[in-house]
């Protein structure tokens, strides 16, 4: 029987449920809400906005987009009504519900229908426009109609949520947008942002367009940091400045470095690799005694403990072991490599385990980094709900100084690297340019080693 490999599979209907399964276990307040039984009033409010939504993509699909942007304006800014009186009629009959929750999920989406169109069309400008008219609305003139002062006041209100701050950082992207000074989580926006598309309250415009942000994010973060590994060993690098995407100064190329360094011929992805040959049909408790020993594999260099290998042998022995002499499936393989990431990062309360705070701030945070980079590379659907996982760490502190946090922000810093030096679409590697051949050796001097990346080429937008 083939080897079937679970980080490299198509997109077929299988893999499309087997990414739905990580819903299964995400925390609680991503998991869908029954929803209650909706009151008259509420279907009214639910058809009204349903309206002005038909109306945007109609508009989109009829109308040239400078004419939609203006027809936004007159709408939710002027109030002047456009040429479908149903619009204005529909926009009273929220107001008179008398809900700025309610205001809120229309506006905010209204707004994703167009961003996501332009952005579709590369039309930057145009959602850069949107995003200003919205911050430069006045209510220094008062309405006469009563129903629109309300809307005036609801604009207002809705620009100091973070539901505003979501929608500029949309817009604004690589360094165009600008959160408060010394607010540290917004460096680690990719993590944020997958807490935000996989989270089923949020409308599919806000959705898509977390995902289209959070991949450019990452994919300039890829690009910067072969750039800066390219140019900061170049026989110039000492007599210019080169930009570095990492918080870790020149720390960050060794870094690299101890990463790329092999064990003979073996590398983190040859060693995966080997992992999901070896894993075909075995029972569910041989893969779980094969994993702890794929995890340890480098330990003599990750300053890994006993302790914590005990520990989390302990952790997959009380998983599913119910399973333990069935045929291992590609559920749950999924699942347990999800679940263990989620026993190394943050529990349901949303507050960090004791095994991530003695990985990230007791020991090397680099010991962790890896760890998460192996379970990775056998588990191609886990580096979202790792991400995720990430998110409600970043979360949990967003309150703290960036001092206070040091010991946080070095691992995310470490853990971003691990990550990006193996992405799909890039290959790192570490060449000794000694003559003596201490690739052999036990020890490998990093001075003599330079760091070769290859990659296909990242189209970034400069709109």
């Amino acid at each position: 029987m083939p080897s079937q490999d679970f980080s490299s599979q198509p997109e077929t209907q299988e893999s499309k449920v087997l990414h739905a399964l990580t819903n299964n276990i995400l925390p609680d307040e991503f998991a869908p809400q029954p929803k209650a039984q909706l009151k008259q009033s509420e279907l009214t409010v639910f058809a009204a906005q349903e309206n002005i939504y038909k109306f945007f993509i109609n508009q989109i699909e009829s109308s040239a987009s400078e004419v939609v942007l203006q027809q936004f304006k007159k709408i939710f800014i002027e109030q002047i009504a456009p040429v479908n009186p149903k619009v204005i009629q529909a926009l009273h009959v929220i107001i008179e519900f008398d809900s700025q929750q309610e205001f809120n999920n229309l506006f905010k989406r209204c707004c994703y229908i167009l961003i996501n169109n332009w952005t579709s069309q590369r039309k930057y400008q145009l959602a850069r426009d949107l995003i200003k008219i919205i911050s430069q609305r006045s209510l220094s003139e008062p309405h006469p109609d009563n129903c629109l002062k309300i809307l005036r006041v609801w604009v207002t209100n809705f620009i100091k949520t973070q539901h505003y701050e979501d929608l500029k950082l949309s817009v604004f992207k690589y360094g165009d947008y600008h959160p408060l000074e010394n607010n540290w989580i917004f460096r680690y926006q990719p993590y944020l942002l997958a807490a935000q598309y996989l989270n089923t309250k949020n409308t599919i415009e806000e959705r898509q367009a977390a995902q289209l942000l959070s991949q450019q994010l990452k994919d300039k973060y890829k690009f910067d940091l072969a750039m800066y590994t390219s140019r900061s060993q170049s026989p110039t690098a000492q007599l210019e400045n080169h930009y570095n995407p990492t918080l870790l100064g020149d720390e960050a190329l060794r870094l690299i470095k101890i990463i790329l360094v092999k064990q003979g011929s073996l590398n983190y992805r040859n060693l995966a690799n080997i992992f999901i040959n070896q894993i075909q049909n075995i029972t569910y408790k041989q893969f779980k005694k094969s994993l702890i020993n794929y995890l340890f594999y480098y330990k003599q260099n990750l300053y890994i403990t006993e302790i914590d290998r005990e520990q989390i042998i302990n952790i997959l022995e009380d998983f599913h072991p119910e399973s333990d002499e069935e045929t291992l499936t590609v559920s749950l393989h999924l699942r347990t490599c999800n679940y263990l990431i989620k026993s190394l990062t943050v529990e349901h309360s949303g507050e960090p385990t004791a095994l991530f705070l003695l990985c990230a701030a007791k020991l090397n945070p680099l010991t962790l980094a890896i760890l998460m980079l192996k379970i990775i590379l056998i588990s191609a659907y886990s580096r979202t709900y790792l991400e995720l996982c990430l998110a409600r760490l970043i979360e949990y502190y967003q309150d703290k100084s960036a001092a206070e946090c040091q010991w946080l922000i070095n691992f995310l810093e470490v853990c971003q690297i691990a990550l990006t030096l193996y992405e799909k679409n890039v290959q790192y590697n570490l060449v000794n340019m000694s003559e003596k051949h201490q690739e052999e050796l036990l020890f490998v001097d990093l001075n003599n080693c330079r760091v070769f990346s290859q990659h296909k080429q990242i189209k970034l937008d400069k709109d």
